[in-house]
Order: structure tokens, then C-alpha cells, then sequence
């Protein structure tokens, strides 16, 4: 049994969000026999089921919680809001997300991982390195698949045995809700500009990025690109600044394994399994464990899967890809293969939503730009020097048909103008294409 006593002090507790991650802390606090608030979108009558409503002593709409919530000793907040919205002005007491509630009662090493991109690759392939090694178990998890709150709540009921180690995708919004939560290994693995809808600039985005080191200065490993645009504040007595040119890279991945062998295509996922090399040694010293993930890992769905080959056209899915610089590293990854027609589109952030200029370098591997949906529409009406046309959507786009070596679904924007999440477009480009 977990014991913590460090939430005794915490009585009232708000959970604001009913998402996948409210609902886990939801279970976590309910076990714990806390007094829980719910704050949600929407009509209560609309809000998912909850099995067990012991512990509820209130339901409160979003637009009507201001003051409920500064009555709060603690709130869990989803990582979607941002805690400076007008709805927690009068709060005073601290606002977390369930990764930090987790924390609490975490019962073994953590190694995390954040980046802009790459992170649910990394996090998979050192998943494939968990299977691979005989010794124990690991919980694998975080801003991808199972929320953190899961393992600690299975943990506290008898479910599960404890995990060897425990490894986290955390994305921006969840570490800028972390207060104590601590890495034993951690590992940013780039930073470009991304969700414009919530930062004004690199700065701000990178400096909630680099909360992942904060509580690191005196324990744990570090790994860090050594050309970041914004720097690491936080000073970590084993912090390492990694030479991430691809020479250097092959050089050293070279040897433990034979890099030609992996089953990922891309410079960029040669910089991928570099930290997983690295990480992966840093949390176990497992290298055999590593090396035999190589063999097996055949990358994530979504992100550059390689669907098809059929006619001398290659078709590539990277659905997952919801900024320009995840479409530029696809661009790269299939830059051996021929020249592209390459598919963008998706829901306007309202901030750095054109930067069409970042495909110039790209433009005699670029056969044709084909837009699709609600960004597609504003970008295929402006003036640009690469040929393009705009579909109102993906259908359209399959009965028009293709003239390129590679056909490259590298959205750069988020889904949510036609689907209800990266998947289920993912989903949809993969049934077009093998139809």
C-alpha cells in the first residue's frame, strides 16, 4: 500500500475538466475519500457518467464556477485551460494537474520526456526497450495512453504489482502545472515554436518546456539539444548538452547498433533513438534491452508510418503532425524517396498559422501543395511560389488523385475544423489510401 500523508491537508478539492485526465484524478480522489467538485463545459445532464458519485458534494458549470473554485483548498485542472483564464481569479490555493497529484504517490523512478517534437515516438520506442527487458515491469504513459493517476490508483487498490520504472510523455501544459513532481532521467528533445492559441513566443512556450528540469539541480540526469534558442534556466549538476548533428549521432549510435537496420525512416529518428539510447542506458543501464527494441520498434501510428507503396508512390501518414516544424522533419524524412505532393490543412490557431515561407528550402522536392479544410483555405488564397490546390477536404483530395513519388499527409495543423482528434484523421487518410 502507497501511503502519503501529504494531501491530508487538502479537503476540498476541484476537479475543472472532465477529460481523460480529470476522470483519472476523479477515481484517484474518490479512492482517497476526498470532498471533490466537479467543474465541466457544458450542462451538468451532459457531463460523462461518473461510476462512483460517493465523494461529489457539488456540480458546477464552467461559466458559473468563479466562485465555487475560490473556496478550493486544491484544483486539478486539465491540461487543455490555461490557470490565468478569468474563471480561477479568485483562487488562492494551488492548481495542479494529475500529473502532480500522481507524483504524490509515485513508488518508483520516473524518467520523462517533452519536446515539440518527437515525444510520443521516444516514449514508445523506450516503452518497445521495457518489453524487450526481462527484469521488470514499466509503466508507460502520461500525455499519451494511460494517465499517470491510473497506475498510482491500481497501484493503492491491489491491481498491479509496482512498476520497475515509470516513463512519461509530458507535454507543455502539463509541466506548467507541476509543482514538486521531480525526474529521475529527463530528456528534452528539441524546442520550435508551437501552439500559438496559447504562448506568444518561443520564450514563453520554451520556458513551461524546461519545467520538466526544475526540480533536478541536485539529482537526476539530464539530456538537452546543445543549440536550443532559449535557454535552460534551471542549473543541473548532471546535465547533459547533446551535439545532435546527424555525423555525430550515426557516430555514436554506431556503436551499439547498426543505424541502417531501424525499421523508422528519417534524420530526425536517428536523432530519436539517440536519446532513447541515452535515456534508456541513464534509467537501467539495459543496453542489450535497447538493442533488441531496435530490432522490433516499427514506429507510431500517425506519425511518418509509411500505409502503402503501390505504383511507384509512396503513401506516408503523419496525421500526428499538428505544427510546421513536425511537416518539415516529415519533409526531410522522405527526401530520399522522390518528390512530394504534399497534403496540409486543418483548424487555424490564430498565431503563427502562416509560415508557408518555412517549405521554400523544400520547394524543387515539393511537386504540388495540396490544402484541405479551414487553414487550408486561408493559406491556398494567399500568394506563394510553390504550386497548390485547395480541396474542401481529404475525399476530395483521394478523387483528384496523385502525380508524385510521395504522397505526404503532414497536416501542421490540429484536427479538430473536421475530426475529433489526430487519430481519427489519421484513421481517415489510412482507409482513403487503401481503398
Amino acid at each position: 500500500m502507497i501511503i502519503n500523508e501529504s494531501l491530508n491537508k487538502y479537503n476540498k478539492i476541484a476537479v475543472v475538466g472532465l477529460g481523460l485526465s480529470g476522470l483519472s484524478a476523479l477515481r484517484l480522489l474518490t479512492f482517497l475519500g476526498k470532498d471533490i467538485y466537479l467543474v465541466n463545459q457544458g450542462a451538468v445532464e451532459t457531463w460523462p457518467a461518473i461510476e462512483d458519485s460517493s465523494c461529489i458534494k457539488g456540480k458546477v458549470a464552467q461559466d458559473e464556477a468563479c466562485d465555487i473554485l475560490g473556496e478550493m483548498d486544491l484544483i486539478i485542472l486539465t491540461p487543455g485551460m490555461s490557470k490565468e483564464l478569468p474563471l480561477f481569479s479568485k483562487v488562492t490555493c494551488p492548481i495542479w494537474c494529475e500529473i502532480e497529484l500522481a507524483y504524490k504517490f509515485a513508488d518508483a523512478p520516473i524518467l520523462g520526456v517533452t519536446g515539440t517534437n518527437g515525444k510520443t515516438t521516444v516514449v514508445s520506442f523506450l516503452e518497445e526497450c521495457g518489453k524487450q527487458d526481462p527484469t521488470g515491469d514499466y509503466f508507460v504513459g502520461g500525455n499519451i495512453g494511460t494517465p499517470f493517476c491510473d497506475y498510482i490508483y491500481e497501484r493503492m487498490s491491489g491491481e498491479r504489482e509496482p512498476a520497475q520504472g515509470i516513463i512519461l510523455e509530458l507535454s507543455s501544459f502539463q509541466l506548467n502545472l507541476i509543482d514538486e513532481f521531480q525526474c529521475d532521467v529527463a530528456g528534452l528533445l528539441n524546442l520550435t515554436f508551437s501552439h500559438g492559441e496559447r504562448y506568444d513566443d518561443l520564450k514563453t512556450y520554451g520556458q513551461d518546456k524546461f519545467e520538466i528540469f526544475k526540480n533536478m539541480a541536485n539529482e537526476g540526469i539530464a539530456f538537452l539539444p546543445n543549440d536550443l534558442e532559449v535557454k535552460n534556466e534551471y542549473a543541473i549538476r548532471n546535465e547533459h548538452q547533446l551535439d545532435l548533428s546527424i555525423e555525430k549521432v550515426k557516430e555514436e549510435l554506431s556503436e551499439v547498433i547498426d543505424p541502417s537496420k531501424l525499421k523508422i525512416y528519417g534524420e530526425h529518428n536517428l536523432v530519436n533513438t539517440y536519446f532513447v539510447y541515452l535515456m534508456w542506458d541513464a534509467f537501467t543501464g539495459n543496453i542489450k534491452a535497447f538493442q533488441r527494441a531496435c530490432e522490433f520498434f516499427n514506429g507510431v501510428e500517425y506519425r511518418l508510418q509509411m500505409i502503402k507503396q503501390d505504383k511507384g508512390h509512396y503513401f506516408f501518414n503523419d496525421a500526428k503532425s499538428t505544427n510546421w516544424e513536425a511537416t518539415l522533419t516529415a519533409l526531410n524524412g522522405v527526401k530520399d524517396l522522390g518528390n512530394v505532393e504534399l497534403i496540409i490543412g486543418g483548424q487555424l490557431r490564430g498565431h503563427g498559422d502562416n509560415q508557408l515561407e518555412k517549405l521554400l528550402p523544400f520547394k524543387d522536392q515539393i511537386k504540388k501543395i495540396l490544402f484541405f479544410g479551414e487553414s487550408g483555405k486561408v493559406l491556398s488564397e494567399l500568394s506563394f511560389e510553390i504550386e497548390s490546390e485547395y480541396f474542401e477536404n481529404l475525399d476530395e483530395i483521394f478523387k483528384a488523385g496523385f502525380n508524385a513519388d510521395v504522397i505526404l499527409f503532414s497536416p501542421a495543423f490540429p484536427s479538430f475544423d473536421q475530426y475529433a482528434n489526430y487519430v481519427k484523421r489519421g484513421e481517415h487518410f489510412t482507409k482513403l489510401a487503401l481503398t
